[in-house]
Parts: structure tokens; C-alpha cells; sequence
């Protein structure tokens, strides 16, 4: 996804995540009403034709679209959004949108029944609005971070803990703010759980000011030499890290279709 495109995206969720459920429906009555919107949006600080260049333009083929004056390229106003090429109705999308912004958790069953498509195509738009939420990572991570790994899959007997089975593995790293509250978090998958593997990717997302927290796991022994405020505690099957616990169940459920806001 270019940045273009998640830029445009971001633009119109932050917008969606600041209107009523009386706002929205006043403002968005029927397919025109979302294309005006989607139209303005994106071409509001003027338009530029994606194959030429060319600053000047007719009216598309595609309402509300555009078509430019010197090599006809025609683009509609979803196209390079997350509501091109969409299998349902365009309304039904930008209220599914609304929804995922507005409410702390919904799954994948809950959007379709709301917005009247099967789950599967529920699943599918849900799996769009989750690429389009990706972070940027040129922002570190500060404060107190904790940072700990997590596995996704079935239960594979005599694979416990930090094992080598054919599960996925993850690392996830979480701004933790008074009172335990989340701030940011990152997620990278990874292959292994070595030294050489964690800590450029550790390096790459949190800041070095910050207050990394591990578990005792050896692979954490040298972060200190990275991180001068780095400590370990003993993880007590997860108590000492609750926050870091409570965002990787979300993940998990967030995969199987559970938005987590």
C-alpha cells in the first residue's frame, strides 16, 4: 500500500471517529453522498494525474471521478482506497468504517450482520481496514516499554514456552503509561528468539531513552549495553506484565476477526 493511499485512509478514519452515529447517518445518505466525500477527500489539495503528471482534468467515466486532459487516464473516486473494488454496497462500507472506529471491540460476525453481507466478505473488509491501520514506524516507542514474544496456532504437544514448533512467532513491544494503561504497540514477526534476531528489531522501534522491561529470558541479558535503563524481572507466568498479556490476547482475537480499537 503506498503512502498516498494510507494517508488518504487515515484521513477520512480520523474524520468517522469524531462523528455521532446521528452525524454520520446526516451526512452520509446514500452512494453519492460517500463518493462526494471520498472525491473532496482526495483531491483536496488539487489534482495531479498519476500517469503524467498533468494537473488538469474533464469529468471521469465514474461519478464524481476524474479523467486528465492529456493522457485520458481515468481514475474513480475509490480507486486507490480501501473501498476500491468493493463486493458490497459503498454505504454499507463506510458505515462498516464508522463502526470499527467508534466501538472498543467488534468481530467479524457483528459486521456482517450489521451491515447485511455474508461473513466471509465481512472477514475480507475487515482484513483491508487492518493494512490500512499499519503503523508508519518511523515514531520509536518511549517512555516504559515492555517487550515480551507470544506464538499463534494450534496446540502442538511437548512445544511449551519459548519452543521451536511450527507455531508463529512474535514479538510485540508496548508503551506502558500510568496507571496500566497502552500506549503504542508494535508487532514484528520473528523466526527465532536469538539475540541477533530481537535486538536490531528493538533498536529499530524503541527510543533509547526509554525504560525497556523484559522478562528473564538470556536472549534480554546484553539490552542494558543498548538501552542504559533496561531491567528484568521475573515474569511470574505473565503477572508482572499484564499490559503486554491483555494486547497480545487482543492481537490473537484481532486475527481471528475481533477488532480491538
Amino acid at each position: 500500500m503506498s503512502k498516498y493511499v494510507s494517508k488518504l485512509n487515515l484521513k477520512y478514519l480520523v474524520m468517522f471517529s469524531t462523528l455521532s452515529t446521528f452525524e454520520f447517518q446526516r451526512q452520509f445518505t446514500d452512494v453519492n453522498s460517500c463518493l462526494s466525500y471520498l472525491a473532496e477527500t482526495k483531491w483536496k489539495e488539487g489534482y495531479q494525474c498519476r500517469k503524467c503528471g498533468c494537473k488538469q482534468h474533464t469529468k471521469g467515466y465514474h461519478p464524481y471521478g476524474r479523467r486528465c486532459k492529456n493522457c485520458r487516464y481515468d481514475e474513480s473516486a475509490t480507486a486507490h482506497t480501501v473501498f476500491h473494488n468493493l463486493k458490497f454496497n459503498l454505504l454499507k462500507a463506510f458505515y462498516g468504517v464508522f463502526r470499527y472506529c467508534k466501538k472498543k471491540g467488534i468481530s467479524s460476525y457483528e459486521l456482517a450482520k450489521e451491515i447485511g453481507v455474508s461473513q466471509p466478505t465481512a472477514w475480507l473488509f475487515h482484513c483491508k481496514i487492518q493494512q490500512l491501520m499499519q503503523s508508519s514506524g518511523k515514531h520509536p516507542l518511549t517512555g516504559e516499554v515492555h517487550i515480551d514474544e507470544y506464538v499463534t496456532g494450534g496446540p502442538e504437544p511437548g512445544k511449551q514456552g519459548r519452543s521451536y514448533g511450527k507455531k508463529k512467532k512474535t514479538l510485540i513491544l508496548v508503551e506502558v503509561r500510568p496507571g496500566h494503561k497502552t500506549g503504542r504497540v508494535y508487532c514484528q514477526k520473528i523466526t527465532n528468539y536469538k539475540k541477533e534476531t530481537l535486538y536490531p528489531i528493538i533498536e529499530s522501534k524503541v527510543s533509547k531513552n526509554a525504560k525497556v522491561v523484559t522478562d528473564e529470558f538470556p536472549s534480554y541479558d546484553k539490552l542494558k549495553e543498548k538501552f542504559p535503563k533496561a531491567i528484568q524481572r521475573k515474569s511470574d507466568a505473565g503477572k508482572s506484565f499484564p499490559v503486554v498479556h491483555q494486547q497480545i490476547m487482543n492481537m490473537k482475537g484481532w486475527l481471528r476477526g475481533i477488532h480491538h480499537q
